[in-house]
């Protein structure tokens, strides 16, 4: 399936490619396989590529161009890599702490289909990237919840408080506000501008999403990231100190789409769901891992010691391209 210069495990997860030719120029075995590896991510999601020598951003930016149409330089949310226009770091979040499950970008209008990451330095201990596939949780969601969520979509806030989450300017990278507003608008995107230089957007989007490859349907959104429930109880605490009762006026705060609160316990809920489904590997150093953004969410356990993982996106889908049909490949 993969050629004789690599060996192949489909029992771990993610299935495993390991390469046993030293000196193999890992982005051209992966154009030379891609048409396998997009059949593993159909079925599985991710997949882990191990051993290929990957070990800075100018390899990992050759591997990942090869295994999609365009990767993606302009994503506000994640610091760029040194001297790397198409490679980021990852997010840069308190090492005792998880990043919550989610599928990159899904709460905007366009997202990547693909997104890799490749372990420069793994972790004394911990710092795993569990995954979870999205058509197992739609799958093991109770009727009800999928009714609601399906429905009603879901509604993100968010607010740029300076000093508090990433600017607005960073994440649009301009410092005009009229293009903001622009850009915005042409997106779909409300935005307010509020004292203190806070820019507000609120957009809403779905819960859940068709593949537009498989078909299959998907538990596809960002919800513990905004959701207020999912802070850490002493950043709840700073957050009420700071905004009361007004959750709106958080940094990120979700509602479902109709305005109408998502309790607490029903986010306690999901989050049980994601618990039960979660795979998790160990990393090393020189791996990387692709993954289909729109099958599988991932997150960040917490972690001891250096950990360095970069992170690579590509071939970017829209709402607009699920209803006209598949993404480009």
């Amino acid at each position: 399936m993969f050629g004789p210069d690599v060996s192949f495990d489909d029992e771990s997860y993610p299935p495993t490619v390991r390469c046993l030719a030293p000196g193999l120029a890992a982005e051209v075995w992966a154009a030379k396989y891609r048409p396998a590896i997009e059949e593993q991510l159909a079925v599985h999601g991710a997949i882990l590529l191990r051993g290929f020598g990957i070990e800075d951003a100018t390899a990992f930016d050759a591997l990942a161009a090869a295994l999609v149409t365009t990767l993606f330089g302009e994503y506000g949310d994640l610091p760029h890599e040194k001297d790397a226009d198409r490679v980021y770091k990852s997010t840069p979040y308190p090492a005792e702490q998880a990043i919550l499950f989610h599928h990159e970008s899904s709460h905007m209008p366009q997202w990547p289909s693909r997104q890799f990451f490749c372990c420069i330095q793994p972790a004394r201990g911990g710092g795993a990237t569990p995954i979870v596939d999205g058509r197992k949780v739609w799958g093991a969601l109770p009727e009800d919840l999928r009714e609601r969520f399906e429905q009603r979509g879901i509604r993100y806030v968010r607010n740029f408080i300076p000093g508090v989450d990433v600017g607005w300017e960073q994440m649009f990278d301009t410092t005009d506000r009229a293009e903001v507003e622009e850009r915005c608008r042409a997106q779909g995107v409300e935005c307010t501008w509020l004292p203190g230089g806070v820019l507000r957007t609120q957009q809403l989007a779905p819960a859940t999403i068709r593949h537009p490859d498989t078909g299959e349907q998907v538990f596809f959104n960002q919800l513990f990231l905004h959701h207020t429930a999912c802070l850490e109880p002493a950043d709840r605490e700073v957050m009420q100190s700071l905004f009361g009762d007004d959750e709106a006026a958080y940094p990120r705060s979700a509602t479902f789409g109709d305005g109408s609160p998502i309790d607490d316990a029903t986010v306690a809920r999901l989050r049980s769901v994601y618990d039960a489904l979660t795979q998790r590997f160990t990393w090393e150093q020189g791996d990387v891992v692709v993954i289909d953004n729109m099958l599988v969410s991932h997150g960040r356990d917490p972690f001891e010691g250096d950990r360095k993982i970069i992170v690579a996106m590509g071939d970017m889908v829209s709402r607009a391209d699920l209803a006209a049909g598949p993404a480009p490949r």
